[in-house]
């Protein structure tokens, strides 16, 4: 029973310990104690990998002796142990790079690692909730902590206004969650995702409303407006915000409706899920290609890869599942990876604007070697988890017939291998930037790449045996949402049931972009014999003789123009701007008529009673 509630309660032990010891303990301290609860966590997580891999539920009830009939009931499955060992393996990675990188913040480092440590357990709470109403607790728990965490240096308007924005999209469309919970238990007297009566009353109206508050939370167009703005935080709450705790809320919340009556409502909404996926990772990926700011560009590379997993569950198949449960975990460790990353330049140069950047890779040579693996990962090269969770989902869309959800993905890809090649480039390569002239730059320091090259290392492990992740923990998540899907893959990610030709084909894939990989490498080693001058067909280069960011920007800016007029955000400025307006108005109506005549809002109510005590 206990080990069932372990990994929460140490999260929530370590929230504690950091308000009792807040007096005593350094900046550095408070991060090695917040670390060590949630790398506490991802053990006492991993320990139910076993029984749910045996298909087993396990049940308890969270604080039972204390909050009675109101206890929080936990039923951890296949999926649950998934999001749980996701959370807090990330969270651990990330809060390990955060000893160093918070550790010159005179104030809030209390405040950052106790909010930090509600925040993954709220993701934990949610993915193990027995019933609706204590995934809504949690998921509402996960929203504040996110507006906490992005408006942190809350002197600077610009995080505050970020985290303004945050709250209100995402909490606004959370209703949607909270009305579907209240039309199912007005209809089944049940909140339990597995009670019988619950499943008569999911209609796929309700899984619609489900849909629009996993929307928000999981940045899908066009409610993905708050993602840039959200960029004012720390970095490392941006890297667990966008790889593992907040914008997976949504992806399980999907994928948890699937427990409902056998996923009915899967029927009816297929084609929307599958719309949205697929325009999510377009105009994600054409929006990431504009930005000159490395986290804004990660920022909307997030909205795109998180087009893929909704693509993949909306398929509804057994492959569908586990390539979007795969793709799940894969995307976060790779941009968990990237933004720890990005905060290790910002964190050594001062910025983190591309159009300042440059040559880094000979003052951080571990942060490009990492670095390079994430964006190949991100991209789909092969012998990443990246290429592996690509591959699965365009195989479950091929079972299923559909090619333009495979063009779409393709293009996507292609997008994001130019728009990583540019930030590759611009940040690691070619010669510093005038800003950086002078300064000096450092390596991140050994606590800071132990944090991001451990994830770095799982891309490539789960790339070269992705059966690893597989077996152990997306095959139970698979069957516990009720697919039947048996694990038939060997390295590289090759699916052995497909056949010979495919099982060929595949091979020869990761082969040749092995070799081609190797022989690019090995050219770039030859030393050249002179200088060599750059044909640019007679238009003029910028200083250092290569492309800058700028030049990518407004060449995606003049390709993509269409697309970048269709941006739903200055629609949703209006409307702010003029319930501001309404709301000002009916102040000042109110304040006259409550200051000035009195008498005329007394009278009324005055009237209404008696009305409504007659009519009774």
């Amino acid at each position: 029973m206990l080990a069932i509630k372990l990994p929460i309660l140490l999260l929530l032990g370590g929230f504690v310990l950091q308000l009792l010891l807040a007096r005593l303990l350094t900046p550095v301290g408070k991060g090695v104690l917040a670390t060590a609860a949630v790398f506490a966590s991802f053990i006492a997580s991993l320990t139910l990998v076993p029984a749910s891999m045996d298909g087993a539920v396990m049940q308890a009830a969270l604080l039972a002796p204390w909050d009675g009939p109101l206890s929080i009931g936990l039923r951890i499955d296949g999926l649950s142990v998934l999001f749980m060992v996701m959370g807090t393996g990330i969270g651990a990675a990330i809060l390990l790079f955060s000893v160093r990188y918070m550790e010159h913040e005179e104030q809030g480092t209390t405040r950052f690692y106790a909010i930090m440590l509600v925040f993954i357990a709220g993701l934990l709470v949610l993915a193990s909730a027995a019933d609706m109403l204590g995934a809504y607790m949690a998921w509402e728990v996960i929203g504040l902590c996110s507006y906490s965490l992005v408006g942190f240096w809350y002197r600077e308007k610009v995080a505050t206004d970020g985290a303004r924005k945050v709250l209100v999209i995402t909490h606004l469309a959370g209703y949607g969650f909270l009305i579907g919970i209240v039309l199912v238990y007005s209809r089944a007297g049940s909140f339990d995702w597995t009670d019988p009566a619950v499943a008569t009353a999911f209609t796929s109206g309700v899984a619609a409303l489900f849909i629009v508050a996993s929307m928000a939370k999981s940045v899908m167009f066009p409610l993905h407006t708050w993602i840039p703005e959200a960029m004012n935080a720390p970095t490392p709450v941006s890297a667990l915000l966008h790889s593992a705790c907040y914008v997976k809320a949504g992806v399980y919340l999907i994928a948890r409706m699937y427990v409902v009556g056998d996923g009915q409502w899967h029927a009816a909404l297929e084609v929307p899920l599958l719309a949205v996926g697929c325009v999510t990772i377009l105009v994600g990926v054409i929006f990431a290609m504009a930005q000159t700011d490395l986290k804004r560009l990660l920022a909307f590379h997030t909205v795109s890869q998180l087009g893929y997993i909704v693509v993949g569950l909306a398929l509804g198949t057994d492959l569908g599942m586990a390539a979007a449960l795969f793709y799940c975990f894969s995307h976060a460790l790779f941009k968990g990876t990237l933004f720890v990353c990005a905060g290790a330049i910002q964190h050594a140069c001062g910025t983190r604007d591309l159009r300042q950047l440059g040559g880094l890779a000979t003052a951080m040579p571990g942060t490009a070697k990492v670095w390079i693996v994430a964006a190949a990962s991100i991209a789909g090269v092969p012998l990443t988890n990246g290429f592996v969770a690509k591959w699965l989902v365009f195989s479950a869309a091929l079972d299923k017939g559909l090619l333009i959800v495979v063009l779409i993905g393709w293009i996507g890809s292609i997008l994001t291998a130019f728009s990583f090649l540019k930030a590759t480039v611009n940040a690691f390569y070619g010669v510093p930037s005038k800003a950086l002239l002078g300064k000096h730059i450092h390596e991140a320091s050994p606590s800071m790449l132990a944090g991001m090259g451990s994830m770095a290392v799982m891309c490539l492990v789960f790339g070269l045996a992705p059966q690893l992740l597989m077996v152990p923990i997306i095959a139970p998540a698979v069957q516990s949402l009720g697919f039947d899907w048996q694990v038939q893959m060997s390295w590289l990610g090759i699916l052995t049931d497909r056949g010979s030709i495919a099982m060929t084909v595949g091979g020869a894939v990761v082969l040749a972009s092995a070799m081609l990989g190797l022989l690019v490498y090995r050219l770039a080693q030859a030393p050249a014999p002179g200088l060599v001058s750059v044909y640019s067909g007679g238009e003029p280069l910028p200083a250092g003789d290569r492309p800058g960011a700028v030049d990518f920007a407004e060449l995606a800016e003049h390709a993509f123009h269409p697309v970048y007029s269709l941006d739903p955000d200055p629609v949703y400025r209006r409307i702010w701007d003029s319930l501001n307006q309404v709301a000002g108005h009916a102040q000042g109506i109110a304040r006259t008529m409550l200051e000035d005549r009195p008498l005329i809002p007394i009278g009324f109510v005055a009237t209404v009673v008696t009305v409504a005590v007659w009519l009774v």
